[in-house]
């Protein structure tokens, strides 16, 4: 049966299909949990790029550089969904520390609203900030996260919980929201420890965390891997289907399946003449090609021929179409 996203455990891997150079490319994500205002957080397993933080030194993230290019749907990050998944994202309040806000330079906490962001000091786990509280800690969530990837381990540290990556698995500096003074951000170091560096430094990474309705469909419990499907889609298509397409007295020794199979790919077609038994012997058949059936012995009265179609298709537009099958028996061959 169906289940949202809100049905998972914090810290389960979750797939959300990205346009990567024109490729939809299910990227991995972490589901952290539902936040304060009750929008489930997904958190990209990986960085992105490195890309600075505002284009002066000043750390006020509203409306800075990297805040625009998170939110940007036509050149930004959210250029990388589709309609469907970009309308299941949803406007989340989130906090931010900023020291450029008072004539004094005294620190203050703010709140706007955005779909995609940075997480921030508190959120990664390191404690409230000086300043305030930003956001509730999604510390545990990257800890049950960290262990489910490394089943050999029982325990792991706060911060190698949070050391980030890219996708070669080589860990980098990444941003955070929080600024730690009027022209510094605050970030993640190689070794999960917190530090901060000057708003214009363009070797770090960011990270980005979306927000996304609580109420959003993923893929069912028990299956390999789960997706995102905003709009109810299948990210990946499956065709598995086993059919008896005929008998014979006697026994059919050779078989040639002509399958329509549109928009498919990885298509496997078996075939065998004893489908009425318990474990049917199956042949694989390549396409266009006469296959073999070796199998002497049945358990009914006659011969049964079966044909098995295991199909798979990256949209829900591949078609699977009636095989038609061609055999020869003992008597005629």
């Amino acid at each position: 049966m169906s289940r949202t996203i809100a049905d998972l455990t914090a810290g389960t891997l979750i797939y959300v299909d990205e346009i990567i150079s024109g490729e939809t490319v299910h990227t991995p994500y972490i589901y952290l949990g539902l936040d304060d205002n009750g929008n489930a957080r997904l958190l990209r397993q990986y960085a992105v790029l490195t890309k600075r933080m505002h284009s002066s030194n000043v750390a006020s993230y509203a409306g800075c550089e990297m805040d625009l290019w998170l939110e940007d749907t036509n050149d930004g990050f959210l250029a990388r969904f589709d309609a469907a998944t970009i309308n299941a994202m949803v406007q989340t309040a989130i906090k931010y520390v900023d020291y450029n806000q008072s004539p004094d330079g005294t620190a203050q906490v703010l709140q706007i609203s955005r779909r995609c962001f940075l997480l921030s000091y508190s959120e990664e786990g390191y404690g409230d900030d000086p300043a305030g509280n930003e956001g509730s800690s999604f510390l545990p969530a990257l800890k049950a996260f960290y262990l489910s990837q490394h089943p050999g381990e029982s325990t792991v540290s706060d911060n190698n919980a949070r050391i980030t990556k890219q996708e070669n698995e080589s860990a980098v500096y990444a941003w955070m929201r929080s600024a730690g003074s009027a022209s510094n951000f605050r970030s993640v170091y190689t070794n999960g420890l917190a530090s901060y560096d000057t708003a214009t430094y363009t070797s770090y990474w960011p990270r980005p965390a979306l927000s996304v309705a609580s109420a959003t469909i993923v893929s069912d419990e028990g299956a390999d891997a789960i997706f995102l499907l905003p709009d109810g889609r299948r990210t990946t298509w499956n065709v598995e289907a086993k059919m008896a397409v005929g008998e014979s007295a006697l026994r059919p020794t050779y078989a040639k399946v002509a399958l329509d199979a549109d928009g498919m790919t990885d298509v496997t077609v078996q075939v065998c003449n004893n489908y009425g038994d318990a474990s049917p012997a199956w042949v694989t058949v390549t396409d266009g090609e006469a296959a073999a059936l070796v199998n002497t012995i049945k358990e009914t009265t006659n011969w049964e021929i079966g044909v098995r179609i295991v199909a798979e298709s990256g949209t829900n537009l591949g078609y699977v179409g009636e095989p038609i099958v061609t055999v020869i028996t003992e008597q005629e061959g």
